[in-house]
């Protein structure tokens, strides 16, 4: 059920009284970085615009989230834009959402077999590639281009695995994999905006990695998403709770987790892949099925990104 506005005004209040502040180490190199991070407590409690992030796929989500919006408004949000409408045309006659191949020619057809999740997932597509191209952006796209990377990777094992599960749908699996960066994404532009410092990428992610995942739980509340979506990417980082996850939850984080060990190769920590070992999905271990599908996952990824 989506949240009324009284029912998330309480939300943000709930979320600013809960988290605490980051301490930076006392040796921290970016203590401005560090301060930056701690000033955005204030964000939790108002409502968060993502910097750069076009109008027309924050309009698509909202309408998407809206009980009391047609299907013609969506179409006609999504036809404002003819480079989303064509590649949700693409999609809708991919192999991976239309195995029967049946031809589909028109928006509405391809709105309503792909779901409003894949449409989601792909109106935030077209949004990075939209953030990528901005000049003002320019110094952030190495940052940019890791984000979309890890997004895209972490959404195509997601979507891949839930098929293989009957009780997972592929579709919220594909929307958490894509979305589970967008707090990353929000403090990112908003730090750029603002004049700090970005630095190295991976000092960057070791940066705010306490703190993305609440700020993109706010951001899809705000933005609208189903309530179990946002609650599935704000534990994106729980692996070592994985038995007391659900299933959608718990695929996000042990994806998320998979991704970072084959990153790091012979790298990995032992502890991240022992983690990794005893997560299930159901009847099925979920290295099993990760292993089996690789050529499946960088299909989907390619389609994804491309």
């Amino acid at each position: 059920m989506i949240p009324d506005r009284l029912a998330l005004e309480r939300r943000r209040t709930d979320r600013q009284q809960q988290v605490t502040p980051p301490e930076a180490a006392p040796a921290a190199p970016r203590p401005e970085l560090f301060n930056f991070v701690r000033g955005l407590a204030a964000d939790l409690g108002g409502e968060l615009e993502l910097p750069g992030f076009p109008d027309v796929v924050v309009n698509l989500h909202r309408a998407l989230g809206d009980q009391n919006s047609s299907a013609r408004e969506v179409v006609r949000l999504v036809t404002a834009e003819p480079a989303l409408s064509g590649r949700l045309l693409k999609l809708a006659n991919s192999a991976a959402f239309n195995p029967g191949s049946r031809s589909v020619a028109d928006l509405k057809s391809a709105i309503t077999l792909l779901g409003f999740n894949v449409v989601r997932s792909t109106a935030t597509s077209f949004a990075m590639r939209q953030l990528q191209q901005q000049e003002w952006l320019a110094p952030l796209r190495p940052h940019l281009a890791a984000l979309w990377k890890e997004s895209t990777t972490v959404a195509a094992i997601c979507f891949s695995v839930a098929r293989r599960v009957p009780t997972l749908r592929p579709d919220e699996a594909l929307a958490v994999g894509l979305f589970h960066q967008i707090g990353s994404l929000y403090v990112l532009t908003r730090a750029h905006r603002e004049g700090v410092v970005i630095g190295e990428v991976d000092a960057w992610a070791d940066t705010i990695s306490g703190w993305h995942p609440s700020i993109a739980r706010i951001l899809l509340e705000d933005w609208r998403l189903p309530g179990h979506l946002a609650a599935a990417v704000e534990q994106q980082d729980a692996l070592d709770d994985a038995r007391q996850l659900s299933l959608l939850p718990r695929l996000l984080a042990a994806s998320k987790a998979w991704r970072l060990a084959q990153a790091r190769g012979d790298e990995a920590s032992p502890a991240l892949v022992q983690r990794l070992e005893v997560v299930s999905l159901g009847e099925a271990s979920f290295q099993s099925l990760v292993s089996e599908m690789s050529d499946e996952i960088a299909a989907m990824s390619r389609l994804i990104s491309g």
